[in-house]
């Protein structure tokens, strides 16, 4: 469904008793998916950066949310949940540190971190120039407009507009729409627990 769509099952399931403007709605829609994105870890969230060193620092890509921890790598020396950055053509692996630790590691080469204010993965020994460096992270989508569709797959959809039926109660506080409040959360929790399983389908498990 596209946003519009979504909306528009919204005002069915609330009855026409909101009094949200057009735009409210669509902020509305807005609040429960970022909700909804930021519920889990989401397979379709997840995206590879691929760029080159050139001096201490690499910029963030404009999408960015947070990096994803390794859980894959075959060399046994890597911590299995650490966060690392990948760099050369060995694929040389760069742990990432927390930037209140930063300190600590000025002297070491294969370590980095991250400025989230600056937007910057910073490095304490400067790698060689002309590198390839890559690194799974978490993606942000772009909000929704009432002709975009949500990122997850439309079987799922639905969510948002039960979602946005719980909030639309508290927001409006009529009778009619607290007698539903209830069945609107639960069917919310459902879809969730559904786009889980489908999340978790997604995930391959290494014997």
């Amino acid at each position: 469904m596209i946003t519009s769509q979504i909306i528009t099952s919204f005002e069915t399931y609330v009855d026409d008793t909101t009094e949200l403007s057009s735009d409210q709605e669509l902020t509305l829609a807005n609040k429960i998916y970022r909700r909804v994105l930021n519920a889990k870890v989401w397979e379709f969230l997840k995206k590879e950066f691929v760029g080159t060193t050139s001096g201490a620092t690499i910029t963030l890509p404009a999408d960015f949310m947070n990096m994803l921890e390794n859980y894959g790598y075959t060399d046994n020396t890597i911590e299995q949940g650490g966060k690392y950055v990948f760099i050369g053509p060995n694929l040389t692996p760069y742990k990432v540190v927390n930037w209140s630790d930063r300190k600590q590691y000025r002297n070491d080469k294969q370590v980095c971190y991250m400025d989230i204010v600056a937007g910057t993965l910073n490095f304490p020994q400067t790698p060689d120039s002309g590198l390839a460096v890559s690194f799974d992270y978490i993606y942000k989508p772009a909000d929704l407009t009432l002709l975009t569709s949500p990122v997850f797959p439309s079987d799922f959809h639905d969510i948002i507009y039960h979602g946005m039926a719980v909030d639309d109660y508290i927001i409006q506080q009529f009778d009619k729409a607290r007698s539903y409040a209830s069945e609107n959360k639960s069917m919310y929790d459902n879809y969730l627990a559904d786009l889980s399983s489908y999340n978790s389908k997604l995930i391959t498990i290494s014997m």
